[in-house]
């Protein structure tokens, strides 16, 4: 068994408690009269089951509760006591409740203990943890607007309740069906607890969207690496250009075909700043800068030499000018001796005429040179102006041609100077752009040369191996979720429930039930295939079929639930099963049938439940409110309670307002 139902407990508003016990594994029937609060009592269990509706019954006997209590207890021996407040007034929903887990020793809490410790949510999911309801998440069909259902108890619960309304609907078969949300919850939980869908369907699901996402991922990384490994040799040579243009790499001789790998190498050097040449430690405009440097030196000492060959020049030309000058002056005193006679004049006057003056004809103490020595002196320096003369036109025109190239020298100066000033220039205005380039071209660098691994081969084959074994896992994963599956594996399901229900509805002598009859899950409820005619439950008529078809569905689901050990509870809780055989009051207050027929078949449905019990020894409880008393041993040792005569009823007298 999974769990089953110890105990209720009934708890006043003034701190009195009752306590309601069970048998475990066996048919248990609370017989009474009307207005005893037997169907109280279902909506109570229902209650505990983590339902949030507050119970609520026409003759208000649940307003005397303060809180209701139910001991489930476990197929391994431990129990739970499950404690829900009733709120006084008119609250029409509540979600508190006391949860307390223990031992097979656990009892119903005492009053003074009673306090909420948790909500429904948390409780429905540790008792259906404990009774192995799994976390199973049910997706809604493609284009339903509904969220994801996850299962737990309370699903299950639905299939463990017959309240006195529904047991004899003609329409709707389970718990709680008709009511927003419900429908679909059932027919999306149903195949989860007939063990149509893995357990852990929502393990699956979610491990199924993991390997897809993997597999999509891994597909796109194959097809990028395939276009990387066409494109990555283009794009590391467009870079390593780009290199170059920033001043991160020297650039490859024309003829030079470089590999991947060593374009990478390259590219890895140019990344730390190095440039690719051995032995190279400056950029290019460094080299650049130097050469102009080296241009400016050598024209300004070309400019410089010049200078002084002119110095020299001029400083030999204002010499010869001055000397002229002093010749000039010589000459022009010795040019009147044109006006002496000859020397030849004076030969024959003899030694003497040398010692007298020419002019005065007075004798000298000191004679005057000879006109002879004289005019010899005047042709010397004659001779000699003469020189200087001729060599000045020469000096002046080696003089315009030094001025000439000394003006190229300048100009080549000005030149260089301007061309290095540039340079500085530059660096100083456009520094930060350049270097802003070379970090922008290093990232890219660093990006491109990241997707380089990807189109390698071995990284292409491996991403190859790594989509097979993704594709074999969501193929696997997609076969086990598959709808095809699912439908086959529910199909089967749903023929054993129907062979049961088949046999069940013949053992309680049913209309159509020599036809095969199913449960259909798309309208929830019952089908009579008669002669390959499907027959709803509303068309085979009656209270006593509705009633009967109600019990031996239900029968059948839990059958299927305990031979495929599923997390449902084994317990069926039903009100008023015998209500189509008794009609009248007089017949209800003596729980005798009307007629010897009603009441067989008021006996037929009692036997076969108690059948089901001993059947399945152990592993199935039913609780049965109704007005029958059925005078047979069996049936009298299944009567828990019999809440007939004065105050025997759910809530004793001493609870009510009235009677206080």
């Amino acid at each position: 068994m999974t769990v089953q139902l110890v105990s209720l407990a009934l708890y006043s508003r003034n701190g009195e408690r009752e306590v309601i016990p069970f048998q475990l594994g066996r048919l248990n029937v609370i017989t009474g009269q009307s207005k005893t609060g037997k169907t109280v009592l279902v909506k109570l269990i229902d209650y505990c089951l983590g339902r949030s509706d507050v119970p609520a019954s026409a003759g208000g006997v649940e307003r005397a509760l303060g809180w209701v209590g139910a001991l489930w207890q476990f197929a391994d021996g431990g129990r739970a006591f499950v404690g829900r407040p009733i709120p006084a007034g008119s609250a029409a929903e509540n979600t508190e409740v006391m949860l307390v887990i223990g031992d097979g020793h656990l009892t119903p809490v005492d009053p003074g203990a009673l306090a909420p410790n948790t909500n429904t949510r948390t409780m429905r999911l540790e008792l259906g943890s404990r009774i192995g309801i799994t976390e199973s998440q049910i997706d809604p069909p493609a284009g339903a607007v509904r969220e994801p259902l996850r299962t737990h108890l309370g699903h299950a619960a639905l299939l463990c309740v017959q309240n006195q309304d529904e047991i004899s609907n003609s329409m709707r078969l389970f718990h709680r069906s008709g009511q927003r949300g419900i429908d679909e919850a059932l027919r999306d939980t149903i195949p989860y607890f007939l063990g149509a869908v893995p357990p852990d369907q929502a393990l699956l699901k979610a491990t199924l969207r993991q390997e897809t996402r993997r597999l999509q991922r891994l597909e796109r990384d194959l097809r990028e690496a395939d276009s990387a490994s066409k494109e990555i040799d283009e794009d590391l040579r467009s870079l390593l250009t780009e290199a170059v243009e920033a001043g991160l790499a020297e650039q490859p001789d024309p003829g030079e075909g470089l590999t991947r790998p060593e374009l990478i190498s390259r590219l890895h050097q140019a990344a730390r700043g190095q440039v690719t040449a051995p032995g190279e430690s400056v950029t290019r405009q460094q080299d650049s800068r130097r050469r102009d440097q080296a241009e400016l030196a050598i024209a300004e000492d070309e400019l410089d030499q010049l200078m002084q060959q002119r110095s020299l020049l001029l400083e030999e030309t204002e010499g010869g000018s001055a000397y002229a000058d002093a010749l000039d002056v010589q000459l022009g005193r010795l040019t009147s001796l044109n006006l002496l006679p000859l020397d030849s004049e004076q030969e024959g006057a003899g030694a003497e005429a040398s010692e007298v003056c020419p002019v005065c004809g007075s004798s000298q103490a000191n004679p005057d040179p000879s006109s002879a020595q004289m005019r010899a002196a005047l042709d010397q320096l004659s001779d000699r102006l003469r020189n200087v003369r001729t060599a000045s036109p020469a000096k002046s025109a080696a003089l315009d041609r030094l001025n000439w190239r000394i003006e190229e020298a300048q100009a080549r100066v000005r030149q260089a100077r301007s061309v290095l000033e540039a340079s500085f220039g530059a660096d100083a205005t456009v520094g930060r752009a350049a270097i802003r380039r070379q970090d922008f071209t290093r990232g890219r660098i660093d990006a491109i040369l990241a997707r380089a691994p990807e189109a390698d081969d071995t990284h292409r084959d491996a991403l190859r191996e790594r989509i097979t074994l993704a594709e074999q896992a969501v193929a696997e994963l997609t076969l086990q979720l598959s709808d095809d599956t699912a439908r086959e594996r529910l199909n089967s399901r749903l023929l054993a429930v129907g062979r049961d229900l088949t046999a069940y509805a013949r053992r309680l002598e049913l209309e159509h039930s020599e036809q095969d009859v199913r449960i259909d899950l798309a309208r929830l409820t019952v089908i009579a295939d008669v002669d390959d005619n499907p027959v709803p439950l509303h068309r085979i008529g009656s209270a006593e079929n509705w009633i009967g078809y109600h019990i031996a569905g239900h029968l059948a689901l839990h059958q299927t639930f305990i031979r495929h050990e599923r997390p449902v509870p084994r317990l069926l809780v039903i009100d008023q099963p015998s209500q189509g055989h008794y009609p009248s009051e007089v017949a209800k207050r003596s729980g005798r049938a009307d007629t010897d027929v009603d009441e067989l078949a008021v006996r037929r449905l009692y036997e076969l439940m108690n059948e089901f019990t001993e059947q399945n020894p152990g592993q199935f409880q039913i609780i049965a409110v109704d007005h029958a008393d059925i005078d047979r041993d069996w049936f009298q040792n299944a009567v828990v309670d019999n809440w007939r005569g004065q105050g025997k009823a759910l809530i004793p007298a001493a609870w009510l307002p009235a009677q206080r």
